[in-house]
């Protein structure tokens, strides 16, 4: 019996890791042919689709089998791993000595690019020193735990390895078994975080959302895994091909895979604005930013947290201009809890995973303070030289880096530090800025209220904003109607509640959403921004638009200042009338070949994709799309199987140029060329599933989510809106909230995501009613009684149930 349940558990292991295990073969064995390779993955492929439920003798279902041996094995595997876990300690000590915080510092001061990625990382996304060190310790002496282990044929024997598999198939075994052993382990939890049940207002870093588990979806929490992580090692080191091989350059995947744009062969949109792509890269910077070590890799050295790109010899688009390699350094690893904990490198989120708004008020109460004013509104800026204009984002620190270099026009500060990348990125973050004080200011006219319960209760209604526009307006650009169904992500209407709210749902990104299937933005910006005149917006003119600003010229904010040619005005009514670039897996040139991250720093966005997707063991394409969970019916398993999935036979042929295999072929590539899902949206069914999931999460795992209904026994009766409220915020459109906040814009698009040339004057939209919000206002019974026959169902199939007597 026990020699069966062994047999069972090794079928169970394997399944369990068929997601990572078939298509990324995290340790090869050198012996073994390609063709070995690809029989065993077909077998194990057909394994992985066996019906979950099925009985494996004496009554006995698969949970069952695995439970006994996790009870039985696990305790022996840890007891073997923390026999070696003082001898590993001390490797990792000499191995990552406390001196290289020196040594890092040393080394960071002598960098000739002082302000190296200062677009994309600022301090607060900056790993300290000795969590830095600890991390390094614990990664080495957990790699260092694994390797002995694995040597070890008594190791081999209690799980079951085939006597048939070389040795170093055994060790490949051994290792992916015990990284999965390893979840059954009881390790020490982080302090337990006092949270106030009652609490009305979300805390400004994300903790006590979840009152069950209260750092779910908080800062400096790592992200979550849709499939075991692919690293070389299965502990950290870079992905690597089928073969064992290095992947392919992620600069010749870029150019010749995805092509030069250089001669702005990217068509144009059908559909999409160009504020979809600004849209979709606020609210990313709502919600996912990962740390990073600020270290030095200016030149190939050794050390191994540098992943610099190579720029081929060949490559005269980067080596006539002097670049021979684009730096990139690993994001910071994940400090356990549990020092040597027996687990694959993850990495940390600095933000909340959250739609909290936090990209406008920040994530920590240091940024937050730092964004306030007294009376309950976000801090502005007033420009005090050229010609009158509405109010700005609050100036960035003198001492910190800007592209700018005058003083009376300098950059930005934002919730999120990453404000100053591109001008309409900095406009998107100014109109929301304004829409708080407009209705902050509104509070303070109309209630009692002191300014903390101003702030708060606007700042509670511009995440509901941010919320209901994404759900509303975005994801149906994006999925397909049946994405969209399948993952219940259409929002409710009139005043109906949502009863979808569940606790035992962590909404923290998953690394695939957050490094591969999010960024496929990229493909959707245009070489310029446009800018326009109001007449040239509405086609009254043929001669009404201000010069483009060129989308290389990143980080200038610069462009805001200028009122003579618009300032936020005329940067809006460009992302309104211009179409975004189609989403097709090309890209445009300033983005690919005229990155600028810092002085004297040029790359190619696209490499950097790739190279970071490896770098945090993120599976391949293959493995992402064949998921069960996903649905998807042409199933990837050899380079032929393409084409019946639909791709551009030009795309497979520059596929199998550069990847010896198709299950090597990274998420971010296979993603943003797979043909768009045929049920509708403007991407393949792969990257709808994984943005559908976490999009999911969000608002099935979020307390404060603005459609949830009061029910005590969750904790959502105090953080809920009454269902008036809730009614005037599905009122909003994004197109509303530009009018209310520009200067001169009178009449705009219904919806501003979508391309149209027919314009409503801006009084015509409909707005919300802040009156609904105000302290003792009543829902009209009458009103909410004839909105109820029209009630949906909730996330349970179960009808909605709503109070009529509401008193806020």
């Amino acid at each position: 019996m026990a020699v069966f349940i062994l047999n069972g558990f090794v079928l169970i292991l394997i399944m369990s890791l068929t997601s990572s295990y078939v298509i990324d073969d995290l340790y090869p064995d050198e012996t073994e042919t390609l063709e070995d390779m690809k029989s065993e993955l077909l077998e194990l492929n057909e394994m992985n689709y066996m019906d979950p439920n099925m009985d494996i003798g004496n009554n006995l279902d698969m949970r069952q089998v695995e439970d006994i041996v996790v009870q039985k094995v696990a305790p022996e595997i840890k007891a073997a791993f923390e026999a070696q876990n003082y001898s590993c300690w001390m490797e990792a000590l000499k191995k990552v000595p406390y001196r290289l915080i020196l040594e890092k510092k040393k080394d960071q001061q002598r960098a000739l690019r002082k302000f190296f990625q200062a677009l994309q990382h600022g301090k607060k996304s900056t790993v300290d020193a000795l969590t830095w060190l600890k991390a390094k310790q614990s990664e080495a002496c957990s790699a260092c735990a694994l390797a002995k282990l694995c040597k070890d044929p008594v190791i081999w024997n209690r799980l079951a390895l085939p006597a048939s598999l070389t040795s170093k198939r055994k060790v490949k075994q051994c290792k992916l078994k015990i990284l999965t052993l390893a979840h059954a382990f009881n390790y020490t939890e982080g302090e337990r975080i006092r949270c106030d049940k009652n609490s009305r207002f979300r805390e400004i870093n994300g903790t006590c959302n979840n009152l069950d588990n209260p750092r779910f979806g908080s800062i400096l929490t790592p992200f979550r895994r849709l499939v075991p992580p692919a690293y070389g090692d299965g502990i950290s080191t870079l992905r690597r091909a089928l073969s064992g091989d290095e992947l392919p350059n992620a600069r010749n995947v870029s150019r010749f895979v995805h092509g030069s744009n250089a001669a702005r062969t990217n068509p144009d949109s059908p559909r999409l604005t160009h504020l979809t792509m600004s849209w979709g890269q606020f609210m990313d910077h709502d919600f996912t930013l990962a740390e990073t070590q600020s270290i030095n890799c200016e030149s190939s050295n050794s050390n191994i947290e540098c992943i610099n790109i190579e720029v081929p010899s060949d490559d005269a688009t980067f080596r006539d201009r002097g670049v021979t390699f684009f730096q990139l350094e690993r994001d910071a690893p994940h400090m356990p809890n549990t020092m040597c904990k027996l687990t694959p490198r993850e990495h940390r989120n600095t933000l909340t995973a959250y739609i909290d708004a936090s990209n406008v008020y920040g994530s920590t109460e240091e940024e937050e303070n730092n964004l306030r004013a007294s009376n309950g509104l976000l801090r502005i800026m007033e420009p005090r030289h050229g010609c009158p204009m509405k109010s700005l984002l609050p100036a960035q620190l003198p001492d910190q880096f800007c592209v700018s270099k005058d003083p009376n026009r300098p950059c930005f500060v934002a919730g999120d530090e990453r404000v100053n990348e591109n001008p309409a990125l900095i406009s998107v973050h100014t109109i929301i800025t304004r829409e708080h004080n407009r209705i902050a200011t509104y509070f303070g006219e109309m209630t009692p209220w002191d300014g903390e319960q101003i702030y708060q209760e606007t700042r509670k209604i511009i995440a509901a904003v941010l919320q209901f526009i994404t759900y509303n307006e975005f994801l149906p650009l994006i999925l397909s109607p049946k994405t969209i169904k399948r993952n219940n992500l259409k929002l409710l209407k009139g005043t109906n509640f949502f009863n979808g709210y569940d606790p035992r749902i962590n909404a923290q990104m998953s690394a695939s959403f957050s490094v591969a299937a999010f960024r496929f933005g990229h493909s959707l910006v245009q070489e310029e921004f446009m800018r326009f005149t109001q007449d040239g917006f509405q086609h009254h003119c043929n001669k009404a638009e201000f010069s483009p600003i060129p989308v290389l010229d990143f980080g200038n904010p610069t462009y805001l200042y200028d009122k003579c040619n618009g300032g936020v005005d005329s940067i809006f009514r460009g992302l309104l009338k211009s179409p975004a670039a189609k989403m097709d897996g090309r890209f445009s040139s300033s983005v690919q070949e005229n990155l600028f991250r810092g002085e004297g720093d040029l790359s190619d966005l696209i490499s950097i994709n790739i190279q970071r997707g490896r770098s945090r063991g993120v599976a391949s394409y293959t493995t992402y799309r064949n998921r069960p969970e996903c649905q998807i019916r042409a199933k990837v398993k050899t380079f032929d199987d393409l084409r019946r999935a639909g791709f551009d036979p030009n795309d497979i042929n520059k596929l199998r140029s550069q990847y010896q295999s198709v299950h090597d072929i990274d998420l971010f590539t296979g993603g943003v060329l797979e043909p768009v899902d045929s049920d509708g949206g403007v991407l393949g069914p792969t990257f709808q599933c994984i943005i559908a999931e976490q999009f999911k999460r969000l608002r099935v795992g979020d307390r404060f989510w603005h459609e949830n209904a009061p029910n005590s026994a969750l904790h959502t009766d105090k953080t809920a809106f009454t269902s008036c409220q809730l009614q005037e915020i599905r009122r909003v459109n994004l197109a509303k909230i530009i009018c209310n906040n520009a200067e001169d814009i009178p009449a705009v698009t219904r919806k501003a995501l979508e391309q149209s040339r027919i314009f409503v004057s801006c009084d015509k939209l409909p707005d919300m009613n802040l009156n609904v919000f105000r302290p003792g206002f009543k829902c009209p019974t009458q009103r909410l009684m004839a909105d109820s026959s029209q009630r949906d169902t909730d996330w349970y199939g179960v009808p909605s149930t709503e109070t009529f007597d509401e008193t806020f």
